[in-house]
């Protein structure tokens, strides 16, 4: 028997699922038509205050969507209903496939195919933008193509609604690591231009078949965006430098929106577009040296592969990233700056950290040489994430982010902790444990792949979620506890006075 939603809605099949919800076929009985219900799972270990914080953040994509249900590219949002304690949202059943599944069934798309995807797409984005709303994860699971010859744009999860009260303030990042816009990842403030971006990350997964972005876990895919270039198209054809166009990583040298279109208009149309790459977007002198010039390099693993695309969810939590400061060298000792004072504390009555910690500040080199062996290379990438190669291809990471609050911090810890325990049906053989207990709460893990061993230790000190990985030729799982706790010892040394 199938189970009625609110009264109206019957549940008839599964269509799809993701980690934090299930796509569901249901009939909308007052109507008598069929319709796609997305169900929000709420995590088992979220409190109170984080399950209402998610909550809100659904019916959020329904006010979203229902302001843009005219467009015809946009799925519609019929209602959103409360039932057994968590939110239905009840939308326009799609007879189609995502575009990340066509391109993993069928292959990649031709560029000028790739180019008509995109312009509806950007015609969507332009509706939105115009009415106040940012969409902020688009990705290719969240482009329908139809069997009647549509392009739509779905999953409104995370969408920003001028006028809205903020839900981004507690510092947590939402989206999909490879398809966040660089300024968002550096915790700028983000606009529709951030849009335009992931639409270039989309696109050029459905041209090339692979993602512009790669890393073995989703903080190294982030590192590769803020720091790298994407590796040249190979099937792009006339697309390519309007992909180029897209993925500018400063807002002010991106494209517009109306440049984009007639770029996109042109390559669907098997034109050659006008030159894209006009002066104002040029790189300077200053810009070029502060990227890396090879996209090659390997990128250590921070933390497991976490926030992976979920093309059903309401919004995946990643870690929370601050605005970055000026960098230094991997090799100084630990700091001795003056801590920035905060106002509020822990509940152990200690103040939450500023923004003085710094990822190559914890550990000092004869610490990551105890791991890495003699021959170490150390790598400062931000003042969040430091890298350090040693010998026989082993690396190591150290990540420090900090969120604004506690309930930020916590919230975090729980969506990084789901995502190893998701890692199960990947890597079978991954172990997990809890002891020792390093900062307020903490756990290890460890896999190995491709004879190669991945271990982690991820743990939480007040406002601040701190993670070491090692990638190598041993377990390292005792080296890294020990690692962990020198960097919580380093932490608490930084700590504001009280």
């Amino acid at each position: 028997m199938a189970m009625m939603l609110a009264g109206r809605y019957s549940l008839m099949s599964q269509l799809g699922q993701g980690g934090m919800g299930t796509v569901w076929l249901a009939v909308d009985e007052l109507l008598r038509q069929q319709v796609a219900v997305k169900e929000v799972r709420l995590p088992a270990d979220l409190d109170e205050a984080a399950r209402a914080e998610l909550t809100e953040r659904t019916l959020r994509e329904a006010r979203a969507a229902a302001r843009l249900r005219s467009h015809p590219s946009i799925v519609t949002v019929h209602d959103v209903v409360m039932d057994s304690g968590r939110p239905w949202i009840v939308m326009e059943l799609v007879n189609g496939r995502s575009l990340d599944r066509i391109v993993r069934e069928d292959g990649p798309l031709p560029p000028a195919q790739a180019a008509w995807v995109g312009r509806h797409v950007l015609d969507a984005l332009a509706a939105a933008h115009a009415m106040g709303v940012l969409h902020r994860d688009v990705k290719p699971g969240n482009v329908l193509l139809t069997q009647d010859g549509r392009v739509l744009l779905t999953d409104f999860g995370i969408a920003t609604v001028a006028g809205d009260a903020a839900l981004t303030q507690t510092g947590l990042l939402n989206g999909s690591p490879g398809y966040i816009a660089p300024e968002r990842l550096r915790g700028e403030v983000d606009g529709p231009e951030a849009d335009l971006w992931s639409l270039g990350a989309t696109l050029y997964t459905a041209v090339e078949g692979r993602t512009a972005y790669t890393g073995p876990n989703a903080a190294a895919v982030m590192a590769a965006v803020l720091l790298h270039e994407p590796a040249p198209p190979q099937r792009g054809g006339a697309l390519t430098p309007v992909l180029a166009a897209l993925l500018e990583k400063e807002p002010q040298r991106r494209c517009p929106p109306a440049q984009a279109a007639a770029w996109l208009q042109a390559v669907a149309q098997g034109e050659v577009p006008a030159d894209t790459r006009p002066t104002a977007r040029r790189r300077t002198a200053a810009t070029a040296r502060r990227r890396p010039a090879s996209t090659g390099r390997r990128f250590a693993v921070v933390g497991g592969a976490l926030a992976l695309a979920l093309s059903l969810t309401a919004g995946a939590v990643i870690w929370g990233m601050t605005r970055p400061e000026e960098r230094t060298s991997a090799e100084q000792p630990r700091s001795t700056t003056p801590p920035t004072k905060s106002v509020s504390s822990s509940p152990a009555g200690k103040p939450l950290f500023g923004t003085n910690l710094h990822s190559c500040r914890v550990l000092t080199a004869a610490q990551v040489r105890t791991l890495l062996g003699a021959t170490l290379q150390s790598d400062n990438l931000d003042r969040k994430i430091c890298q350090y190669f040693g010998a026989n291809g082993s690396y190591a990471t150290v990540s420090l982010f900090r969120v604004p609050t506690l309930k930020g911090a916590k919230a975090n810890f729980v969506g990084i902790k789901q995502t190893f325990q998701d890692l199960r049906d990947e890597h079978p053989d991954i172990a997990f444990t809890r002891t020792p207990v390093v900062g307020e709460e903490s756990f290890a893990s460890v896999y190995r792949t491709n004879g190669t061993y991945v271990a982690n230790m991820v743990f939480r000190m007040s406002n601040v979620t701190a993670t070491f990985s090692y990638n190598g030729p041993r377990p390292g799982t005792k080296a890294i506890v020990r690692a962990a706790a020198s960097v919580a010892a380093a932490m608490e040394a930084a700590r504001p006075a009280g």
